[in-house]
């Protein structure tokens, strides 16, 4: 499945990465490896292991490295390089110019032409993420704008104020919340990888609809006091 590419880049200390590519047929299998291509460094620091491969979200492949010593905050791996798919004439070159910026960063990690590319990736995959999310965001603030104006209207009518406001509220917010679970869930991730999962994009509706239901309440019953 898959093959050495038979190319070699310097790595820190004089040593050299060997990069494993994975072949056309190895990537059109089922059983395909997330990675495009792979190496293992070996130095008196330590051993680490980087890879090459494609991020859905951004349209980007991106190399990566699994630290000596893994950050428990952070996560795993730490994006190092990043190059477009789009620019390149095929998915090789898109490889093969990752390969060299991980070159470059293990020469200088702090070298500001690799740094500028991990940058743009990173506000690519922001914008594509928000994007992706901001109808069902926005859907969520419109239905939270108008539970939030139902419950300051009925207070200022019914003129409920403390303890029964709130229990009125709780009522009909809870009776929202399977509508809005509902909403989550209308939306598979299949369709866009920028989406979160289920309970991804039920955290995305429920804090549009607190937000929505805070500022119209808040009008309401700023402009109609008790």
């Amino acid at each position: 499945m898959s093959r050495a590419s038979g190319t070699a880049q310097p790595a820190s200390g004089g040593s050299f990465l060997i990069w494993e590519d994975v072949d056309a047929d190895g990537r059109a299998s089922a059983h395909a490896p997330w990675w495009l291509a792979r190496a293992h460094e070996q130095s008196p620091e330590g051993s680490r292991d980087f890879f090459v491969a494609e991020d859905d979200v951004s349209g980007y492949v991106v190399g990566v490295v699994l630290p000596r010593t893994p950050d428990p905050h952070g996560g795993q791996y730490r994006v190092i390089s990043a190059t477009p798919a789009g620019d390149a004439v095929d998915l090789g070159d898109a490889v093969a110019t990752v390969k060299e910026q991980v070159a470059t960063w293990l020469v200088g990690p702090e070298d500001p032409g690799v740094s500028a590319w991990v940058g743009r990736w990173r506000r690519r995959r922001s914008w594509v993420i928000a994007r992706a999310n901001t109808p069902l965001a926005l859907g969520a603030f419109v239905i939270g704008g108008l539970l939030g104006f139902a419950v300051a209207m009925f207070a200022v009518s019914s003129g409920l104020i403390g303890w029964p406001m709130v229990l009125a509220g709780v009522f009909i917010g809870a009776s929202a919340g399977s509508f809005l679970k509902f909403i989550a869930d209308k939306k598979p991730t299949s369709e866009s990888p920028a989406l979160a999962g289920s309970w991804g994009r039920f955290a995305v509706v429920t804090v549009s609809a607190m937000i929505g239901a805070g500022i119209v309440s808040g009008t309401v019953l700023t402009l109609f006091p008790n």
